[in-house]
This record gives C-alpha cells, structure tokens and sequence, in this order.
C-alpha cells in the first residue's frame, strides 16, 4: 500500500519540474525570438503571441483550481 504522503511528496516534486520546466522552455522560446533573423515587428508578433497564449493558458488552470477548490470546500461544508 502506499502512503499517503509519499504520494503528497511526488506531487510536490512533479509540479516543482513542470513550472521549472515551462519557465525554462518558455524563456528559451523567447531567447530563439530574439536571436532570430526576423524583422523585428515580426519579433514583436511572435513574443506577444506566445505571451498570449501562455496568459490564456494560466487562465485557464487559475479557472479550474478555483473550480475544484470551490468543490471541495462545498464538500466539507456538507459534512
């Protein structure tokens, strides 16, 4: 059987690697931007695209953990 916070911990680990991961692949993303041989407008559009589309991504994960965490607390409320 395992315990419960073994499996606690690596959740903690697993989520610490996907943010740092992310982080890093979105900071190099925008170091490829950069050094790239595109006009810079085009630089600009590429660099607001992605930051688009990274802030429409946390939206949606800020979205549903408040969702779950509304559900849980509704749950304990019944209890």
């Amino acid at each position: 059987m395992v315990e419960i916070g073994t499996v606690s911990e690596i959740a903690k680990i697993s989520i610490r690697f996907s943010a740092a991961f992310a982080v890093l692949g979105i900071g190099l993303t925008y170091l490829y931007i950069g050094l790239t041989d595109a006009s810079n407008p085009m630089k600009v559009l590429w660099a607001a695209g992605l930051s688009l589309g990274v802030a429409v991504a946390f939206l949606i994960m800020w979205t549903m953990s408040r969702d779950i965490i509304r559900d849980r607390d509704r749950e304990r409320k019944r209890v």
